[in-house]
C-alpha cells in the first residue's frame, strides 16, 4: 500500500501544479515585465502571467508569452492588429462575417458595475493598497457610474463585498453577477486596479492627468473568442475617441472571470495601486464616453441568450475555475484506478486493494479521532446520569 500512497501524493502534486494555471493575479506585490525577442519591455502588468497568455499593446501589437524566468516573461511577436475592422461593426462587412452568429440589435442603455476585489485601493490617495470591504475602487466605480448616468444611461452599481482578496473572490462575485443580470443590463463591468509602477498607467488626455485602463479577457471557456472580439471593439472605439486611454488588452488563458455569464462582460483595470485615485476616476470617466458607441452594436448570440444559464437568469452554474477543479479531481480518480490496475494486473485485485485502502487506511487515520469523540460522548452521558 506504500506504493499507492506515493502514487496518490504524486497525482496531488500534479494537480497542484495544474491549478497554478487558474490563478488570476500576483499577491506578492510584484509585477511582470513582458519583453520581446530583443529584450525590450513591451508590456507590464501585475496580472498573473502564464506561458501561452497573449496581450495587445497600446499601439496594437500582439504578443504571446513563451517562457517565464522570475519577473521576466519572454514574449514572441505575433503581428499587428488591424482594429479598423472592429471600429463600427454595425456597418462593417468584415465584422459581420467574423461573427455571423451575433444578432445586431439596439441596446437599452443599461450598465451594471461591480467589484470582485472590493478591497483594492490607491496608496497615494487612500493611504494603503487594500481596505477590506471599503476599497477606493468603489469611488472609481462611482465616477464611472456618474459619467454614464450623465449620458442618460441606467446604471446598477453593486456595493457587494467579496473579501478576502483571493482567487475564490471570483466565485463569490459570481453570485453578485447573477443578481445584476436580473436587471437585464446591456453590459457588465468588473472594476479593478492593477499593480505596477505609476508610470505604466500614467497618462494625460486633453491636458488632464489620468490613469490608463487595461482590458482583461478570460480565454478559458466557450465564450473566450466572443469576449475577445468585444474587447477589440472597445479598444477600437476608445482609440478613436481618446487615443492612449487603453494601455492594452491582456488575454489570460487560465480563467473566465465570470465573462461566460454575459456576452458584454469586461474586466477593467483602472490604473495601479501606485497611482492616485483622482487620476483613476478621471480616466474611467473618459472611458464612459466609449460606452454609448459600444451599446446597441452587438447582442448576445442565440446560444448564449437562452437556456437555463442564459442572460437574465440566476441559474448561472459554476465558473470555469470550479469546472477545472472538477476535471482535476476526475483525473485523480482515473489515475488512481489506472495505477491499481497496472500494479495488480486484474480488475478484481485492483478493486480489492482499493477497498482495503478506503477502509483500512482511512480507518487507521480516522480511528483515533472517532474513538476520542465516542469517549467524550460517553463521559457526557455518565455526567448526565449522575
Amino acid at each position: 500500500m506504500n506504493r499507492l500512497r506515493w502514487a496518490v501524493i504524486a497525482l496531488l502534486l500534479v494537480c497542484s501544479i495544474t491549478i497554478k494555471g487558474y490563478t488570476h493575479e500576483r499577491t506578492d506585490g510584484g509585477y511582470y515585465s513582458l519583453v520581446d525577442e530583443s529584450g525590450n519591455v513591451v508590456y507590464i502588468t501585475g496580472w498573473g502571467v502564464d506561458i501561452g497568455d497573449q496581450f495587445i499593446t497600446e499601439n496594437n501589437k500582439r504578443y504571446e508569452v513563451i517562457s517565464i524566468l522570475g519577473d521576466i516573461a519572454q514574449s514572441k511577436f505575433i503581428g499587428d492588429v488591424n482594429l479598423s475592422k472592429y471600429g463600427n461593426p454595425e456597418k462593417n462587412t468584415f465584422f459581420s462575417i467574423l461573427q455571423p452568429s451575433i444578432a445586431w440589435a439596439q441596446g437599452s442603455g443599461k450598465v451594471a458595475i461591480y467589484h470582485t476585489h472590493s478591497d483594492e485601493s490607491y496608496i497615494p490617495t487612500d493611504g494603503k493598497d487594500s481596505i477590506l470591504g471599503a476599497g477606493g475602487i468603489y469611488k472609481v466605480g462611482n465616477s464611472f457610474a456618474s459619467a454614464l448616468q450623465g449620458k442618460g444611461m441606467e446604471v446598477f452599481h453593486s456595493d457587494a463585498k467579496h473579501d478576502p482578496h483571493d482567487n475564490m473572490a471570483y466565485e463569490r462575485s459570481r453570485r453578485t453577477v447573477a443578481e445584476l443580470m436580473k436587471k437585464q443590463p446591456d453590459a457588465i463591468f468588473d472594476i479593478h486596479r492593477d499593480a505596477a509602477p505609476p508610470e505604466v498607467y500614467k497618462g494625460n488626455i486633453d491636458g488632464k492627468d489620468i490613469t490608463k485602463l487595461q482590458l482583461v479577457v478570460g480565454k478559458y471557456g466557450p465564450t473566450g473568442k466572443q469576449i475577445e472580439d468585444y474587447a477589440l471593439q472597445i479598444k477600437a472605439n476608445s482609440d478613436t475617441q481618446h487615443p492612449g486611454l487603453i494601455k492594452g488588452i491582456f488575454f489570460a488563458k487560465g480563467g473566465d472571470y465570470n465573462q461566460d455569464l454575459h456576452p458584454r462582460s469586461m474586466l477593467l483595470e483602472v490604473g495601479s495601486e501606485t497611482n492616485d485615485r483622482q487620476s483613476a476616476e478621471r480616466g474611467v470617466a473618459l472611458f464612459a464616453d466609449v460606452i454609448p458607441t459600444i451599446l446597441g452594436k452587438t447582442a448576445a448570440a442565440p446560444s448564449n441568450a437562452e437556456g437555463e444559464a442564459g442572460l437574465g437568469t440566476a441559474q448561472v452554474g459554476p465558473s470555469g475555475a470550479s469546472k477545472s477543479i472538477g476535471w482535476i479531481v476526475g483525473f485523480l480518480v482515473v489515475g488512481v484506478a489506472a495505477f491499481l490496475f497496472l500494479s495488480t494486473g486484474s480488475m478484481k485485485e485492483a478493486k480489492g486493494k482499493l477497498k482495503q485502502f478506503t477502509t483500512k487506511e482511512f480507518a487507521n487515520f480516522l480511528g483515533p479521532k472517532i474513538k476520542e469523540k465516542k469517549d467524550i460522548h460517553k463521559s457526557d452521558r455518565q455526567k448526565e446520569e449522575e
